[in-house]
């Protein structure tokens, strides 16, 4: 049953007529401002606070949880790093050894090239001397 602000005010002039103006406020005072059904009882407030405890635990189970995917993400980012670090050294080690295999053929070509060109240098003195007779 809903109790409206008439309802009261009507209970408060009876209480009075009753019981005295004084006894009367007394007895409104101590009613609450809402009906009976509105007001939280201790058990209420422990079945609440029950359920806000086994709330926070799960809560504290799902952050755990969480927490542990995350650490064996991290290990995981750890690993691929530590194996691409791996990959990148030995693919910097084959190209620091393609570069030495490609000095070494420079090397060879340019001592090749001194030589062709001491051979050239020959057979032009020779044809300048052959040349040179013959005038």
């Amino acid at each position: 049953m809903q109790i409206t602000e008439a309802d009261r005010l009507d209970m408060l002039a009876e209480l009075r007529r009753c019981h005295g103006e004084r006894v009367g406020n007394i007895i409104v005072a101590h009613l609450p401002p809402v009906g009976w059904g509105d007001i939280a009882r201790a058990h209420d407030i422990a079945r609440l606070e029950q359920r806000i405890d086994t709330s926070d635990a799960a809560r504290a189970h799902d952050i755990a949880r969480l927490e542990q995917r995350i650490d064996a993400s991290d290990a995981a980012r750890a690993h691929d790093i530590a194996r691409l670090e791996q990959r990148i050294d030995a693919s910097d080690a084959a190209r620091a050894h393609d570069i030495a295999r490609l000095d070494k053929r420079i090397d060879n070509l340019g001592s090749a090239m001194w030589a062709m060109g001491g051979i050239t240098a020959a057979g032009f003195i020779s044809m300048f001397t052959l040349v040179a007779t013959k005038l």
